[in-house]
């Protein structure tokens, strides 16, 4: 069993050295890409334990690698939403400001993780945070709970002071503790693991913020732009960026989105997200056995 968990673990990586990475790369950006169109949710959760499980990057590099591909994924995107208006310009500067902070927080506890628990213990202890993520995500996803306000928001009932209004989200008297707290957590995943956060962020500044769905998509978009940004400067400045991986995964993605865009009008919404949820619990099963291989080892 052994032997069989260790084949797993080397078998594309033996493979894929040197220029014959590159176009594997783009593939993996192409099929990100295309999920991304389906499900209209970004990839980076996906794409970061994906370079480390198939393609065998260090996690510290798949990181802030994929860091990096978020601010080139992303910003097309926040650009348009900011055109159409789809955002709250107070809480994208609130919850931005707060993104970035955790996220330079966040790259500094990965960074001491990396250092304090070996390549062993560090690889297991992120594999075990991204598999917790992805479950939720799964979750999230399946489910599909309904995304509408109703009454006042978790943040405008919090009983923490100061407060503020958002005024193009109509919203009033909003813990400004309870925004801090969200942008900052939002911006420590960023910089821990390497992902935007979308899927677990769009549910929160809807259900807890209060902020409509089209509010969200571009509050959402705007602040994790600013989290990238500080997290991709703080791995870099370590050497942990590599612009031929990044480029490699946009040349895949932006493919793959528009052709996952045609095709998310051909089905059923309920079909795409069971499916979405599938694709996410294969990422959880190669994880689980990724730790199994370093646990046996």
């Amino acid at each position: 069993m052994t032997q069989v968990l260790q084949l797993f673990d080397l078998g594309f990586q033996a493979r894929l050295q040197g220029l014959p990475l590159l176009p594997a790369l783009m593939v993996l950006g192409l099929a990100v890409g295309v999920l991304t169109g389906l499900f209209g949710v970004g990839g980076a959760f996906l794409i970061t334990p994906l370079l480390r499980v198939v393609f065998g990057i260090p996690y510290s590099l798949a990181i802030g690698s994929s860091l990096c591909y978020t601010i080139g994924a992303g910003s097309s995107g926040a650009a348009r939403h900011m055109r159409l208006r789809n955002f709250e310009p107070r809480g994208v500067v609130i919850l931005g400001l707060a993104g970035v902070f955790g996220a330079l927080l966040g790259a500094k506890l990965n960074r001491y993780l990396n250092l304090s628990q070996g390549e062993r213990g560090y690889t297991l202890t992120i594999n075990g945070f991204f598999i917790v993520v992805l479950l939720a995500t799964a979750w999230l996803i399946g489910r599909n709970p309904k995304q509408e306000r109703t009454g006042r928001s978790v943040l405008q009932r919090l009983p923490l002071p100061p407060r503020i209004d958002l005024p193009r989200a109509g919203l009033t008297r909003v813990s400004l503790p309870g925004m801090l707290l969200i942008g900052l957590f939002v911006g420590v995943m960023n910089g821990l693991m390497g992902i935007g956060g979308g899927v677990l962020f769009m549910p929160m500044l809807i259900l807890v913020v209060g902020l409509t769905p089209h509010q969200a998509v571009g509050t959402s978009l705007g602040v994790v732009l600013f989290s990238s940004t500080s997290g991709t400067i703080s791995y870099a400045l370590d050497g942990k960026v590599n612009l031929c991986i990044v480029m490699s995964l946009l040349v895949g993605s932006v493919v793959g989105i528009q052709f996952g865009a045609r095709l998310c009008h051909r089905l059923h919404a309920a079909r795409l997200r069971r499916w979405f949820a599938v694709v996410v619990l294969c990422v959880v099963a190669a994880l689980l056995v990724h730790s199994a291989v370093k646990l046996a080892r």
